[in-house]
């Protein structure tokens, strides 16, 4: 039996752009500049850092962006391993005040990393995680997943201790989309697991995943024009998106248990 807390620990959204290309510190300081703008703050820690040449890449980058208060951290990182390799743009958040905070502060952060990187970019893919916390009424979370979700003995056979982790993780494949339907079908990954700071809880992970190319039923990559995602969409859409399959699909699965 589950009880009625589930916690947000964290959020994460990250989007692919590309052409590949190198950013200079200047660029960074472009970014951070627009972002304090964004969120009205002048706390944001700036880091750039570049990294050594690597074989037939040319040299990577990592901008780093983080203001923190308490346990509540939020950073925004902008980073390449290469010269020739796509740029990853992401936003996490640990420990938020509230889903709405995230979404707020996140769409803000995105939209004045994008407009500082200037035109010609293009969003290849989209990616969002969702980390969440959940009591069980029972006080054991191992007991909970072995006796109620798995139906075995806490004592595994063989062992001569108590099980004192447990968990498991499922997976879903992306599916088949029209150009107009920018959030279905993603790949879905999701663990649960016992928390391992606080064994009385649950510790909860999804991920959602957008490619850019559509995949049919038989696992055939589509690449007619109506197969190519359009990501037109905010971080906040594709974080509501996890956010509701954790209500709709998860929470209920575990509390049938």
């Amino acid at each position: 039996m589950l009880a009625d807390s589930y916690r947000t620990r964290g959020a994460t959204f990250a989007f692919l752009i590309g052409p590949p290309r190198s950013l200079t510190r200047q660029d960074g300081t472009r970014i951070h500049s627009a972002v304090c703008d964004a969120l009205g703050a002048d706390d944001i820690a700036f880091q750039f850092q570049a990294s050594e040449h690597t074989p037939g890449g040319g040299k990577g980058f990592s901008i780093h962006l983080q203001r923190q208060e308490d346990r509540e951290n939020m950073v925004v990182e902008i980073g390449s391993s290469a010269q020739n390799a796509p740029i990853r743009l992401l936003f996490r958040y640990d420990w938020p005040a509230s889903n709405q905070l995230v979404f707020d502060d996140f769409d803000l952060a995105s939209e004045a990393v994008l407009s500082s990187l200037g035109e010609g970019w293009q969003r290849v893919l989209a990616e969002a995680r969702v980390q969440g916390q959940i009591d069980v009424a029972t006080a054991s979370a191992v007991s909970f997943l072995s006796s109620g979700l798995f139906r075995f003995s806490s004592r595994a056979d063989g062992a001569q201790d108590d099980l004192s982790f447990l968990g498991f993780k499922y997976e879903t494949s992306p599916g088949d989309f029209a150009e107009e339907d920018q959030l279905a079908n993603p790949k879905r990954d999701v663990s649960v697991e016992v928390l391992r700071e606080d064994p009385r809880c649950l510790y909860l992970e999804v991920m959602s995943q957008w490619p850019q190319l559509s995949v049919s039923p038989d696992g055939t990559v589509e690449l007619s024009p109506g197969r190519i995602r359009a990501f037109r969409s905010p971080p906040s859409e594709y974080l509501r998106d996890t956010i509701n399959y954790v209500d709709a699909v998860v929470l209920p699965l575990l509390r049938r248990a």
